[in-house]
């Protein structure tokens, strides 16, 4: 029995004498592997990661956000996979005026390669057909997986204004308050003020109401026209916007152009005197 006993404590003194098996680190995970094709910086672009985050933005959209799968990163990073060596360069002897790249991500590390677009030089429209054919599939699930942010509402707005532009340039603007004194406004450096009552304030709103806190957005196929914006304001809150665009043919386009000239002719009869 005292055997036991004795070789029972020498097993135990033994077991403790042994290292207690350590706990693996936490791996800390980094950035997700990604492909990014860029024409202008910050204005035209697109890029997928690896199970991550799709973007897609042209010079005359939204930057739109989209959920993509592995499947979608190694199809795109398939197309891309030519240019990874040299990227794409127009060949010519200038000096190209576009700064745009291809971008590699892969494991945190990243490679970035000439992107020169637009380049007329012969072979050059084959040689980045790769990079059109991803294009198109990134644009294709940006328009069906993009889900659009919803407008600031602005509850009791105290003030509208109308803008129309022209490349940039405002051609004509009408500001509103809820009673108070309007201003109307023209490129050619023409202005006139004019009497708004809280009741001329509500039947203009009302015009645009189906509006109001609604994203609204649609297809643009006659480039170089006009366009503008409706912006309902109030003090302490976040602005919001109906953008209209005389190149829109679907959705409630013509629904907005009619609540819109509406809008435009009881503001000049306030203007003049009507």
């Amino acid at each position: 029995m005292r055997g036991l006993i004795i070789g029972a404590a020498a097993l135990l003194a033994g077991c403790a004498g042994q290292a207690l098996p350590q706990p693996t680190p936490a791996v800390t995970a980094g950035p997700p592997d990604k492909v990014e094709v860029v024409y202008h910086p910050g204005a035209m672009f697109f890029s997928v990661e690896d199970g991550g985050e799709g973007r897609f933005r042209t010079s005359d959209r939204e930057d739109y956000t989209f959920p993509v799968t592995r499947a979608d990163y190694v199809r795109i990073s398939a197309l891309l996979r030519p240019y990874r060596q040299t990227g794409l360069i127009c060949g010519e002897q200038v000096q190209w005026e576009h700064n745009g790249y291809l971008l590699w991500r892969e494991n945190g590390v990243e490679t970035r390669r000439p992107h020169e677009s637009g380049c007329y030089a012969e072979g050059h429209r084959e040689a980045e057909r790769g990079i059109s054919r991803a294009y198109d599939a990134v644009e294709q699930m940006a328009e069906e997986r993009w889900v659009p942010p919803a407008p600031p509402v602005v509850p009791d707005p105290d003030r509208l204004t109308l803008t129309s532009l022209y490349w940039g340039r405002v051609t004509q603007e009408w500001s509103i308050p809820r009673g108070g004194e309007g201003r109307w406004s023209q490129a050619d450096g023409k202005t006139s003020a004019f009497a708004v009552s809280e009741a001329d304030f509500d039947r203009l709103r009302d015009l645009f109401r189906p509006y109001e806190g609604v994203h609204f957005e649609c297809e643009r196929v006659i480039a170089d026209g006009p366009y503008g914006h409706v912006t309902w304001s109030q003090q302490g809150h976040e602005d919001q916007q109906l953008k209209w665009d005389a190149g829109c043919v679907t959705g409630d386009a013509g629904d907005v152009f009619r609540r819109w000239d509406e809008a435009v002719a009881i503001l000049k009869a306030l203007r003049d005197g009507g």
